[in-house]
């Protein structure tokens, strides 16, 4: 030591030297390797609770707007393998539906009993939905960088809308080919971004018939509605949804996301119906 300063003479050689440089870029190499495994590959399984809120046109049956406020849920799986992903979803949302311009309008039913007295019986004429999403799909990673990937891919969706009021507007069932797109960016190891692009390619169609029953001779009211079953391509049928989504890891196994989804559509067999709708859902997952 001297005046309090350790002074050292090791200095290594130029052959030591490209000897630790070459252990040195070994050990990053493999850590960031370990780093992008333990984002690529993972199954997930989770659940997911919200509200949306859906309007609808169905000149079918009515030139009105319909508006529903829904609460909806849903499971969800999601398994990446390297730059292989598959994905598995089913939802459900149900609520209140009604045209927001007649929103408190009533029904009145007057009766009259044997001995000619008459009764004014009135209630409000609201209507209710019920809609239900199943898709499976796979997708395959693009492009692979250190902070964002993209990945395209493709998907089977049926999907059924089932709206009960005193006209049957916007009942439907589709069956789609759908094409999926996917951007992903990581902030930080617990904390991940995602917009996401869905549109059907090709599908069959299942609108309610213009008569208001499917009743048909020696069919059940089921086959006889899937009778009127379509194949639809983009030239008449088309849906749009984009969805931005947010997670945090919580721990090695739990996280938690919220998303944002927005739908629009439009089928013109053998009328205009035309749709859209917000979504918005909290969800947890767990990893294994």
């Amino acid at each position: 030591f001297q005046k309090g300063i350790l002074y050292c003479n090791f200095a290594p050689s130029k052959k030591q030297f490209m000897r630790y440089t070459t252990l040195l870029h070994l050990l990053l190499v493999f850590g960031f390797s370990n780093a992008q495994d333990t984002i690529q590959k993972y199954d997930r399984l989770g659940i997911r609770f919200g509200g949306q809120q859906t309007y609808l046109t169905d000149v079918q049956f009515s030139p009105l707007i319909y508006r529903a406020n829904e609460v909806a849920a849903g499971l969800f799986y999601d398994s990446r393998n390297n730059k292989s992903n598959w994905s598995a979803e089913f939802s459900f949302a149900t609520g209140q539906l009604y045209p927001p311009a007649y929103k408190d309008r009533q029904l009145y039913n007057t009766t009259e009993d044997i001995y000619g007295v008459t009764n004014t019986d009135s209630f409000l004429v609201k209507g209710n939905t019920l809609s239900a999403v199943f898709q499976i799909g796979y997708s395959y990673e693009v492009v692979l960088k250190t902070k964002w990937e993209l990945e395209g891919g493709i998907a089977i969706s049926e999907q059924l809308m089932y709206p009960s009021s005193f006209v049957n507007i916007g009942i439907m069932n589709t069956a789609s080919i759908v094409a999926t797109a996917k951007f992903r960016y990581y902030q930080s190891n617990k904390q991940e971004w995602t917009v996401g692009l869905f549109f059907p390619v090709a599908g069959l169609n299942t609108r309610f018939p213009y008569s208001g029953t499917v009743s048909q001779p020696e069919m059940k009211l089921l086959a006889a509605f899937f009778d009127a079953t379509k194949f639809t391509t983009l030239n008449h049928y088309q849906q749009i949804n984009l969805k931005l989504g947010y997670r945090h890891q919580l721990s090695e196994k739990w996280g938690i996301r919220t998303e944002y989804e927005f739908i629009w559509l439009n089928d013109n067999q053998p009328l205009s119906l035309k749709q859209y709708s917000n979504h918005l859902t909290a969800a947890l997952d767990y990893s294994f």
